[in-house]
């Protein structure tokens, strides 16, 4: 009870702040409608097959699947650009990073700087090619500001996954659930590496550029 009704009152100021700086409301939406899925799941596990239902609290999916079923809901229009009704973690990597970073297009912009994620925001990478996985990258929804360490940032996010992260929330350590991860960048502040682990594991940083996307509607 505690957990939700901190995250509806950070949901409420972030769309006061939102209205008040008419800055994109679609970053709103997106946490009030993941909010409203932890207030109500009851099981889940991380799958690459899709099977949902929601009177149960029942959400089984992968990374891509997640991150898709809510801006199907929140933001339409920067989910119709991805150009697939079930896009995958590197497709919405190659949407972040062709959009551009001035004012949104189809639906999107890239924010060039770990430092200047925000709540709401789209987080995500592509898989190297010497990375032995089927996965294409993956794809997460950041929940907290970033916070400054040596070499980067860690960063708070939401996704769906069967590796936790630091501080994980996940019940049975897979499906939906936060943890924090930490994202290497360079002289400039753009991401160039992924810890899994956080802080937990400094040597497992895997280098690949990690883009931040503002779905805007």
């Amino acid at each position: 009870m505690v957990r939700v009704w901190s995250l509806s009152l950070g949901v409420l100021l972030l769309a006061s702040v939102a209205q008040a700086q008419r800055v994109p409301t679609g970053p709103v939406r997106v946490l009030t409608a993941l909010e409203n899925v932890e207030a109500r799941y009851v099981s889940g596990r991380y799958a690459h097959s899709t099977r949902i239902n929601e009177p149960q609290g029942l959400y089984e999916w992968d990374c891509s699947a997640m991150v898709g079923w809510f801006l199907r809901r929140a933001t339409p229009q920067a989910f119709a650009s991805l150009g697939r009704p079930r896009p995958l973690a590197v497709d919405f990597y190659r949407a972040i990073a062709a959009a551009p970073v001035a004012s949104p297009r189809r639906g999107w912009l890239q924010v060039p700087r770990i430092a200047d994620a925000r709540p709401g925001d789209v987080l995500a990478w592509p898989r190297p090619r010497w990375f032995r996985s089927r996965n294409t990258g993956h794809v997460a929804f950041v929940v907290g500001v970033p916070r400054p360490v040596v070499g980067g940032y860690l960063v708070r996010i939401a996704d769906a996954t069967s590796l936790a992260h630091q501080d994980d929330t996940r019940r049975g350590r897979t499906g939906l659930g936060r943890g924090t991860i930490l994202v290497t960048t360079d002289a400039l502040g753009r991401g160039t590496g992924y810890g899994w682990f956080g802080q937990g594991c400094p040597d497992c940083v895997i280098p690949t550029h990690v883009a931040i996307g503002r779905a805007v509607r």
